[in-house]
């Protein structure tokens, strides 16, 4: 029986033997293949989050550009505009310079707004103080000549509905450059009356916030330059405008072997330098380059983690082939049984969890890497179709920017972040998500990813909605109000801060039931709905306080930006050409929250102001006395 033991024995010594030299030789060839392809990758890696950063430049950059259009064309499209080029009257002067003064109050980006006439001459100019913010209306006196400046000459050869902008600039005052450095933008279009060329409305924007959000990102040295080779902006920031400050490197300093690639092709990509094109967003010749390069400490920390794992992985297979050899003789089949069994087991909850759980897994910078089926389900997103890029492909245009930066902030600082997500499906319908984002760590502590578990709340979103929202309109209704009147008084009572109503009735809407019937009424109040939500601020509330009556909740304005918000709103209303009926107007009354007053004792003022407007005249707008 010994004799027959021996030979046992050493057979499982020998194949013991066998399998750690195997596992030895397994190890090495899988880390060094596993090293291989991950420096290979490496690259890829970072052209692809270029192209992300970049998508994402080029979506904030034109919705930036929109808006400052829509500027310039609020204020040649007002009926304010040609009533007062018509009249020439100070009345009318008067009134153009409140609607200038509204809309450069609502941007705190307008550095400058002018209406400059067909002479050349700046007729009115808006100045915003640049240290305290303070609006500025320039006097007859000090308005200038503005006839030989490029930026009017060229103006004023475009056609109507054509817009100018300018190249990026530094502000320039009385021949020197404003320190610290303001980075300017203007925009302008030409003014026609009756085909009949008026001048041109010119608005100079503070363009710094442009730049450094299209020049942030965690992973790159992000270059802004001109198709000269000059550079905008770079990392270093003492040393960005090379056009000005001669001393200061230009693209040929900085890019010599591929400055002509950069300049002469829409994107261009070598290793570790990626450049993309944003000239098309510009009405200008400039050109813009966007130019990205990896930082050399997130490259280091990519190689250093693919040497890292391919380390790991050989000390792995090797330091569990060595046990394994011992045993791979003595309980193959118990060993290949309870294996079978727990991943059985593992395949069967995570085919659960996958067909009734909405997961997503990112790597740290918020790329897909992984998505559960009920994911697709809820989204409408195959997996191939969102595996590498952002989760931005399902962002709600609601859903603001300061929602993300939190969450992000959150997240990166290693604790999870819970809250209600408003977005998109493939078809471009909107999903309400309860979504949890918990980071993943490394061993050292640092994050490597995030997992984000969802659940579908888009049906109980839609009662709440139904709850306090108008029927007709889609606005909110007055049990929404009585919320909001109640956050409101709470948030002065704690920070003083002020707040108004603004109290809208149709003029004479009984007339437009009467001759048009109640379902044109009812299209005309759908319209004018549309129309003071789009003319709203975003911190704004519009209400259907009922029948033809609208109720505008504005936080954080006294009663005098009250009134030239109003005045805007109602003269908007009398442009618009409703349909069927053309023309409508509305009164108004407007009131301010008083320390200690109740809500309905607010709300009775604003209604008194809107029958004193009714009573004296319509299409105007009162102001609330004090409450007795």
């Amino acid at each position: 029986m010994t004799i027959y033991l021996l030979p046992k024995k050493k057979y499982h010594l020998i194949f013991a033997l066998y399998f750690v030299i195997f596992g030895v030789i397994v190890a090495l060839l899988t880390s060094f293949i596993t090293y291989h392809f991950s420096i290979a990758d490496i690259d890829k890696e970072f052209q692809e989050k270029s192209k992300s950063s970049m998508e994402f430049s080029r979506a904030a950059l034109d919705d930036y550009l929109a808006a400052s259009e829509m500027i310039v064309s609020a204020v040649i499209q007002n009926e304010l505009t040609e009533q007062y080029i018509r009249s020439d009257s100070s009345d009318d002067k008067r009134k153009l310079l409140r609607l200038f003064q509204g809309l450069t109050y609502a941007n705190n980006d307008i550095m400058q707004l002018r209406y400059i006439d067909a002479s050349g001459k700046e007729n009115i100019r808006i100045h915003r103080h640049r240290k305290n913010q303070k609006l500025h209306i320039v006097s007859e006196s000090d308005l200038q000549d503005k006839k030989q400046r490029y930026y009017y000459k060229e103006t004023a050869t475009l056609n109507a509905d054509q817009f100018w902008h300018s190249n990026i600039d530094l502000n320039i005052e009385n021949n020197k450059i404003e320190m610290p450095l303001n980075p300017t933008f203007r925009v302008a279009a030409p003014l026609f009356i009756d085909g009949r060329f008026e001048g041109i409305v010119i608005v100079n924007l503070l363009f710094e916030k442009i730049i450094n959000l299209l020049t942030y990102s965690e992973n790159f040295n992000i270059y802004l330059a001109d198709q000269n080779g000059e550079i905008i902006s770079q990392p270093d920031r003492s040393k960005s405008w090379s056009r000005y400050f001669k001393n200061n490197p230009d693209m040929s300093a900085l890019f010599p072997e591929h400055v002509e690639s950069i300049l002469y092709q829409e994107t261009f990509s070598a290793e570790k330098i990626y450049s993309y094109s944003l000239g098309e967003l510009f009405k200008n010749n400039e050109g813009i380059k966007l130019i990205f390069v990896p930082e050399q400490a997130v490259v280091q920390e990519l190689q250093q983690a693919n040497i890292v794992l391919a380390l790991l992985l050989a000390f792995t297979v090797i330091l569990i082939s060595i046990p394994l050899s011992g045993l791979v003789s003595i309980i193959p089949a118990r060993l290949q049984s309870q294996l079978a069994k727990a991943y059985k087991v593992i395949r069967d909850d995570a085919a659960i969890i996958d067909k009734n759980v909405m997961i997503a897994r990112t790597d740290k910078h918020g790329a897909i890497q992984n998505i559960s089926t009920w994911f697709s389900k809820v989204t409408g997103y195959q997996r191939d179709e969102v595996i590498g890029k952002n989760h931005n492909i399902l962002r709600h245009p609601d859903t603001t920017l300061e929602t993300y930066s939190s969450l992000w902030q959150t997240i990166l600082e290693g604790n999870t972040w819970e809250g209600q997500l408003k977005d998109l499906n493939k078809s471009g319908e909107e999903i309400w998500l309860n979504t949890v984002i918990t980071p993943e760590f490394k061993d050292n502590n640092s994050i490597s990813g995030f997992t984000a578990i969802s659940q579908d709340i888009t049906a109980q979103k839609e009662i709440e909605k139904m709850s306090v929202t108008d029927s007709l309109t889609g606005l909110y209704n007055r049990h929404k109000l009585e919320l909001l009147l109640s956050a409101e008084i709470s948030r002065f009572k704690r920070y003083q801060t002020p707040f108004s109503l603004l109290l809208f009735d149709v003029d004479y809407f009984k007339k437009i039931n009467d001759c048009h019937g109640h379902l044109v009424g009812d299209e005309t109040l759908i319209a004018l709905a549309k129309l003071l939500q789009e003319n709203a601020r975003v911190t704004d509330w519009v209400v259907r306080w009922g029948g033809e009556e609208f109720l505008i909740v504005a936080a954080g304005t006294d009663i005098e930006n009250t009134w030239f918000f109003a005045e805007k709103l109602r003269t908007t209303i009398a442009a618009h050409n409703f349909s069927v009926i053309g023309k409508a107007t509305a009164s108004c009354g407007i009131a301010q929250y008083k320390e200690g007053e109740s809500a309905e004792e607010l709300l009775s003022r604003v209604d008194s102001a809107l029958y004193q407007a009714k009573q004296t005249g319509r299409n105007k707008v009162v102001k609330s006395t004090d409450p007795a």
